[in-house]
C-alpha cells in the first residue's frame, strides 16, 4: 500500500504529487457534491495531503482511503466533512 517512505513537512511537493493529489480531490468532490472552497473541500483536501505524507501515493489508495473515513457524513449530512 505505502510506495515510499514517510515523508517530512519540509519535503516539497512536486508536480507529478500535486497531479495526483488534484485527481483524487476532484473525483471524490464530485462524487459527493462538495463544493470547492467550502469546509468539506479543505477537510478532504488536508486528508489527502496528510495521507500522501504517510506514503500513501497513488490516487485510487487516497480515494478509497478519504472515503472510508466520511461516507458516511457526507451521505447523512449532506458533505459535512469537518
Amino acid at each position: 500500500m505505502l510506495s515510499r517512505p514517510t515523508r517530512t513537512n519540509t519535503e516539497a511537493l512536486y508536480p507529478s504529487d500535486l497531479n495526483i493529489l488534484r485527481d483524487a480531490f476532484d473525483a471524490l468532490c464530485q462524487e459527493f457534491a462538495i463544493l470547492p472552497d467550502t469546509a468539506a473541500a479543505n477537510a478532504v483536501a488536508r486528508e489527502l495531503i496528510r495521507l500522501f505524507e504517510t506514503g500513501m501515493t497513488e490516487a485510487a489508495t487516497l480515494m478509497i482511503a478519504v472515503r472510508a473515513r466520511w461516507q458516511g457524513d457526507w451521505e447523512m449530512g449532506g458533505s459535512n466533512a469537518a
